[in-house]
């Protein structure tokens, strides 16, 4: 099972409903497919900018800039965080 760093997240929700800590603890587990949509939360790998809200787009273009690996974070259909990472 491969090893990944979360080096940046930019998240769509105040952190009153869900702070970075939970953010980045979701994508951990969902990338490795420890739990499957944890309480509705799941996490898909980015694959084209083409369908993204201004904002998600601008967060996606910043991190492929910076040669960082993409992920979204997604409850239901919503986007709810862009997520940076290196697999280590």
């Amino acid at each position: 099972m491969e090893e990944y760093s979360v080096l940046d997240i930019f998240s769509y929700v105040p952190k009153q409903k869900i702070d970075l800590e939970q953010l980045e603890t979701i994508f951990v587990n969902e990338i490795n497919n420890v739990n499957a949509a944890t309480n509705g939360y799941y996490v898909e790998k980015y694959k084209q900018i083409h369908g993204l809200e201004k904002n998600i787009k601008i967060a996606v273009e910043d991190l492929q800039n910076e040669g960082k690996k993409i992920a979204f974070i997604k409850k239901g259909r919503k986007i709810i965080a862009v997520v940076g990472y290196k697999v280590a």
